[in-house]
């Protein structure tokens, strides 16, 4: 252990826990301070100086606890926790298993009154069946005996005895109302456009209605009716109905319902016709149980545990549909069952109660023994640690009781024995410590002794050292000639090292006088020749630029050419194309001579094919003027001898004076058809020899075109070939305006080299100029120094 002055000590006592002080060094010099520790190592403390050497322990938390707590803590935890676990792990499955069943309870509950409901209004539905093959409806024979006041007793009867309608009636196939229960003293209005009404006479079966309010009484009913069927010809007559207060329905759940349940009955609609509490009749159940709203319109059962916005308390609702008959219409009814859950639940926490109280008592008892087991298991560990407490605060003749040979005896066996081992050895330490006791001053000695040595060797070190300082001193000056004296001591070598620097820094310094000098003459001879060459590089780049003005004036030059080059080529591109488009229209006008040509032809033979139709008719005239002239002839013959026949040929007569008179029209009519034929030859021979004419002028049009067109293919050729001229033209002075510019540019490039020439020849000439002021003053400052 450390003390506070950082030495180490160590404990030094008896059996009777004295001891023996260890020895006071604060006064030893600093040389022998190692050689003190070194030797103190084993040398024990006071044994006052004991509770200073070991350190309190911080007690907090767990650790601040005795071992038989912490036993008796862990003990209870072990034996409680179980008994809590198994608590609440029971209580966690037997609550759901109870709050399960709770709501299958409710929900049997409820499918108890809907099955009720619905076995009630299947009852009312066979009334109906039952009431519509009355004979006093169904039977006209029976109607004609039975009295309207019989009837009317009938009904008051069956109204009596089921004791569910406050009216049983018979309308006819015109909605009047010729027979009714008189119970009620109700109007009999015309019931021809209600539901109950037209929907048995147009489907022939019983109807049920949704609950909806009466028009007389104004309270909310439910509606029966079934079509009315004459016994002998199943012709339908008319309907019967009944009219049940719904209140009948509310008698049937409130005998089936807790007082601490609440109910509501709801129809198609989803709307409560019969509410516990009545302000919330005719309101949509959507709308007060707004969890029920997908259970109410899928027409499937369900239970939800909510919380009542108004009273905050939390609700169990079951929602279930009015099953369907097979013979009975689908009511599309449902219930709907609420219960606070703090009345539902009670189970549960009667069960949590009980568990509770169950696993508190047993956590209790089991803790009260694990207690009284910890204490009596922790004792013996008490007792040893006791013992170890006063062995270690040196009371060493601290021995404990043992009994019996268990982990605890052997425990206090082996206490027993660290404690006489203790004895015994701190014993020795004693001993030991008077040994090294000895060993310590004889050290110190020693250690007086070399440090006095040590002192004389440091004297005689730092006054050689001052020796050489004032030798090489004069070097601080830059007289580089001194020498150091050399001895064989560790300062000579020093003093060496000194002459050595000395000479190679006299040798430099020759060195860099004589490159001084020669740059000085170097950069002095030089200086000229780069401000001439500057000077020639300047003119170079003036006479460079121009040259390089007279390439751009070149190069304009080549631009025009191009230019109009390309402006050439470009006429004589139109001019090329103009030539085409002539020939092309040559050969147009050579087709359409040809064209008109062959209609020349054409039209010259049908003119030569009219000339010979035309000879053709003047022979059929000629013919014709025969055939006049020998009618005319045969005219005047039968003339001559109707005079011959006297008064029988005057008829006779007069027909051959008309023949002749048409013969001799004919003959005139002939003469100037031919007249007309020879018109029409003589034009058609003048057409002809038109015709003829213009033939051969075409042909020698056709000719001259041809030749016209030759001509301009020729010309074609040879604007096409000067075209190519001008094109290579053009290409050239394109090459030519292309090489004057990278003239230019290259020569703007050895302009620009020039002028860069010329500003490093003067940045040359300022260098040397600097170089030779560096020059001189390094000549200056090596000056300085005394090298011989």
């Amino acid at each position: 252990m450390l003390t506070q002055d950082n030495e180490p000590k160590q404990i030094s006592a008896n059996g009777n826990g004295n001891g023996t002080s260890a020895i006071d060094t604060k006064n030893q010099q600093p040389e022998q301070a190692d050689e003190q520790k070194l030797v103190k190592l084993d040398v024990p403390p006071k044994e006052d100086e004991l509770d200073l050497l070991v350190p309190e322990p911080k007690k907090r938390g767990w650790r601040s606890l005795t071992l038989r707590t912490k036993a008796t803590l862990l003990a209870v935890l072990i034996s409680t926790i179980p008994v809590i676990a198994i608590g609440g792990v029971a209580y966690y499955f037997s609550s759901r298993s109870l709050e399960q069943g709770i709501r299958e309870a409710q929900r049997q509950e409820a499918d108890a009154i809907a099955d009720k409901l619905n076995r009630f209004v299947h009852e009312r539905y066979g009334d109906i069946q039952v009431l519509a093959n009355h004979p006093i409806f169904a039977n006209r024979k029976a109607q004609a005996v039975i009295s309207q006041a019989e009837r009317e007793s009938i009904l008051n009867d069956y109204a009596k005895a089921y004791g569910v309608y406050n009216l049983v009636a018979f309308a006819d196939l015109d909605g009047n109302t010729p027979i009714r229960s008189t119970i009620t003293l109700d109007p009999a209005p015309n019931i021809k456009e209600r539901d109950f009404f037209k929907t048995p006479l147009a489907t022939g079966k019983p109807f049920i209605s949704q609950p909806g309010r009466s028009t007389v009484t104004k309270k909310v009913s439910l509606f029966i009716s079934a079509p009315v069927k004459e016994i002998s010809t199943d012709k339908l007559i008319g309907v019967v109905r009944t009219r049940m207060p719904i209140e009948k329905l509310e008698d049937v759940v409130k005998g089936s319902v807790g007082d601490d349940d609440e109910y509501h009955l709801i129809d198609a609609s989803g709307k409560a016709f019969v509410a516990k509490e009545k302000s919330e009749e005719n309101d949509q159940t959507k709308d007060i149980f707004p969890q029920l709203a997908s259970a109410i319109t899928n027409k499937t059962p369900d239970t939800v545990v909510i919380v009542d916005s108004i009273t905050g308390k939390g609700e169990l609702l079951t929602y279930v549909p009015l099953p369907n008959y097979l013979d009975m219409p689908n009511l599309n009814m449902g219930v709907i069952l609420t219960i606070e859950t703090e009345k539902a639940f009670k189970p549960q926490r009667d069960l949590l109660f009980t568990l509770s109280l169950g696993t508190g008592i047993t956590a209790l008892i089991v803790g009260l023994l694990a207690t009284v087991i910890a204490n009596r298991a922790t004792k013996p560990i008490q007792e040893a640690a006791s013992a170890v407490s006063k062995i270690g605060q040196g009371e060493l003749q601290t021995r404990l009781l043992v009994e019996g040979d268990d982990e605890l005896a052997v425990l206090g066996e082996n206490i027993n024995q660290m404690a006489a081992q203790i004895e015994t050895l701190i014993a020795e330490q004693q001993k030991e410590a008077e040994r090294l006791e000895l060993a310590r001053q004889e050290a110190r000695a020693e250690a007086d002794a070399a440090t006095e040595q040590q002192r004389q060797e440091k004297e005689f070190l730092q006054r050689r050292a001052l020796e050489l300082l004032i030798e090489v001193d004069p070097v601080s000056r830059g007289d580089l000639t001194v020498r150091a004296n050399v001895t064989a001591d560790e300062v000579g070598t020093i003093a060496d090292s000194y002459n050595a620097i000395i000479r190679n820094l006299r040798k430099l310094v020759l060195e860099v006088q004589g490159a001084s000098q020669s740059v000085t003459q170097t950069t002095t001879s030089n200086e000229l020749s780069v401000r001439s060459v500057s000077a020639e590089a300047l003119k170079q780049s003036e006479s460079i630029n121009l040259a390089l003005a007279e390439v751009k004036g070149m190069a304009k030059s080549s631009r025009g050419v191009e230019t109009k080059a390309k402006q050439a080529e470009q006429e004589m591109q139109v001019a090329v194309s103009v030539l085409h488009e002539g020939d092309e229209a040559m050969n147009r006008t050579v087709l359409g001579i040809s064209e008109i040509r062959e209609t020349v032809s054409e039209t010259a033979k049908k003119v030569k094919r009219l000339g010979e139709t035309s000879q053709k008719i003047s022979r059929i005239v000629n013919l014709i003027s025969n055939f006049a002239a020998q009618t005319n002839l045969l005219a005047l013959n039968a003339a001559i001898e109707a005079a011959r026949a006297g008064e029988e040929g005057r008829g006779f007569s007069v027909v051959a004076e008309e023949v002749r008179d048409l013969a001799e029209q004919s003959a005139t009519s002939t003469a100037e058809i031919e007249q007309l034929v020879e018109e029409i030859q003589a034009q058609t021979n003048e057409v002809v020899a038109a015709m003829e004419t213009g033939t051969e002028q075409v042909v020698t049009g056709t000719k001259l075109v041809q030749n016209a067109r030759e001509k301009l293919t020729q010309i074609a050729i040879v604007s096409q070939q000067i075209n190519e001229i001008v094109q290579e033209i053009a290409i050239a002075a394109d090459a030519q305006t292309q090489s004057s510019d990278r003239i230019g540019q290259t020569m703007q490039g050895i302009a620009a080299i020039a002028e860069d020439t010329s500003k490093q020849s003067e940045d040359v000439a300022r260098s040397f100029s600097q170089l030779l002021q560096v020059a001189q003053d390094l000549q200056v400052s090596v000056a300085q120094f005394k090298v011989t």
